[in-house]
């Protein structure tokens, strides 16, 4: 029955209304695009640069927490390269050299304290992408970003279990993290 009227309150014609005005979303890049698709590439590789630091660098870390930390430069180094992959030529295939030098002392040390270090890198690297989130133009980098977002948020929650945590709001993001910055 409902078939039958929705069928008969369905217009015969089906090319759309002459006013639609909706366009898709461009699926590559726009040029503003790569510029920020560029500074997310930094921020991953300055996160791979920052892990590297942490794994030769910390004493003591139990076998599982070495299996996290080298997953997760992994997953960052991933991510790098698949921005790369979509940014072709364009992508910077840099670390930030000002943000290295900003978080580099912090991912040496004791391991709770570099494991706590990390946590608030990866809930800044969330805020990050999530602004960019809101300024990407292009199908792709955007969609590409938030898969990223996504697994950088697993990963606070898997460093918050690290530290021992049960504290829902600590296994989740800093939703008040700062989107870290990006100077070159």
């Amino acid at each position: 029955m409902l078939l039958g009227r929705a069928a008969a309150t369905t217009p015969d014609d089906s090319t759309p209304d002459e006013n639609t005005t909706t366009t898709a979303p461009p699926k590559r890049p726009s040029e503003a695009d790569v510029a920020l698709l560029g500074a997310a590439q930094q921020v991953e590789l300055t996160m791979v640069a920052l892990y590297d630091d942490a794994i030769a660098g910390v004493t003591g870390w139990s076998d599982e927490d070495a299996v996290v930390m080298v997953a997760f430069r992994e997953a960052h180094e991933d991510s790098a390269v698949a921005i790369s992959a979509l940014l072709g030529r364009q992508a910077p295939n840099a670390r930030s050299e000002s943000l290295y030098s900003a978080l580099a002392p912090s991912f040496v040390g004791g391991r709770d304290d570099v494991v706590a270090k990390a946590w608030e890198a990866e809930s800044a690297a969330v805020a990050t992408h999530g602004e960019l989130l809101g300024s990407l133009q292009g199908f792709n980098g955007a969609t590409l970003i938030a898969a990223i977002q996504m697994a950088e948020a697993r990963h606070c929650t898997v460093l918050a279990d690290l530290l021992g945590t049960d504290d829902t709001a600590l296994l989740l993001v800093d939703d008040e993290a700062d989107p870290l910055e990006v100077n070159g």
